[in-house]
């Protein structure tokens, strides 16, 4: 299944379906330090820079559309929020009249748990109904990359739909635990929740921001989110281990879950809005069972 790629970020959305079996045929992000990333690890894929000077004629055919749109007029860390009415978070319009252009077969998108409450919850009514509207079927699911094993978190919703087709409601109805849809449901959900419980409560450290930089907590009771800081600093609720007086070890920074020793406001200011590789990956193979369950019964 071929993918396009929209606000790709440092490609965390890219990275997982190609974990998945797919292949990323198009790329489109207006960040010039992301596209530095996507063109070292995408050297061969087209990058446009721009979505509102994207014309549809020129974006390959593909069965996926992927975007994780801007988020700052969802973000609840943002007071003054305009929701889509934003010029930002706005683009997700952008984005559906290239899809009405299209009609990609599946779309899966990504944004912040503030959509669900944004201008008092009709954001979200405004995403599915435009969904709808231009005949694509689906739902939503929230994930955290905690439940991907991450020792951070980072919840996210994730928007899954298919065009003229009941396909992705395949995905909600069949697709049991996350990442254990198997046959033992019952013995993978008692997997699936201690697993969750290791992670949350156990002796595994957690990733945290500070100012000037990441670090490890061993703090059992917090859960810090990485976040993309627009200031010149790391900070917020994010120094909550140090006024807590946990110990904060910045020196195992770079011995665990591939965060670099090199972390800085700018790197993390892309972790901090890219989607977690485990989570598209999981989306995309449910996607390719479905296709593959789909195409039998043809």
């Amino acid at each position: 299944m071929r993918v396009c790629s929209f606000f790709a970020g440092i490609g965390g959305f890219d990275l997982g379906f190609e974990r998945a079996g797919m292949k990323v045929v198009f790329q489109c992000e207006i960040d010039s330090f992301c596209q530095q990333i996507l063109k070292r690890h995408w050297p061969d894929i087209p990058l446009h820079d721009d979505i509102t000077t994207l014309l549809p004629a020129t974006i390959p055919p593909a069965e996926l559309w992927c975007a994780g749109w801007p988020c700052q007029d969802l973000s609840t860390a943002n007071t003054n929020r305009r929701g889509l009415a934003g010029d930002r978070s706005g683009l997700f319009f952008t984005f559906m009249d290239l899809v009405r252009e299209v009609h990609p077969a599946w779309l899966v998108m990504e944004n912040v748990p503030g959509v669900l409450s944004a201008e008092e919850g009709t954001a979200l009514e405004t995403v599915i109904d435009t969904l709808e509207k231009n005949g694509y079927l689906g739902g939503w699911v929230s994930c955290n990359a905690i439940h991907a094993g991450l020792p951070h978190n980072r919840d996210r919703v994730f928007f899954i739909a298919s065009f003229r087709s009941e396909s992705a409601y395949h995905f909600f109805t069949d697709g049991g635990e996350l990442f254990r849809d198997t046959a033992s449901r019952e013995s993978s959900q008692t997997k699936a929740r201690s697993n969750l419980r290791q992670v949350a409560l156990g002796d595994n450290p957690l990733v945290v921001q500070r100012r000037g930089g990441f670090g490890y907590t061993m703090a059992k009771s917090i859960c810090p989110t990485l976040r993309a800081q627009a200031g010149g600093h790391q900070g917020g609720h994010s120094d909550r281990p140090i006024l807590c007086g946990e110990k904060l070890d910045v020196d195992r920074v770079g011995e665990a879950d591939g965060v670099s020793p090199r972390m800085d406001s700018r790197r993390g200011r892309l972790l901090g809005n890219a989607v977690v590789p485990a989570i598209s990956e999981w989306i995309g193979k449910r996607i390719l069972e479905i296709e593959t369950i789909n195409s039998f019964s043809h």
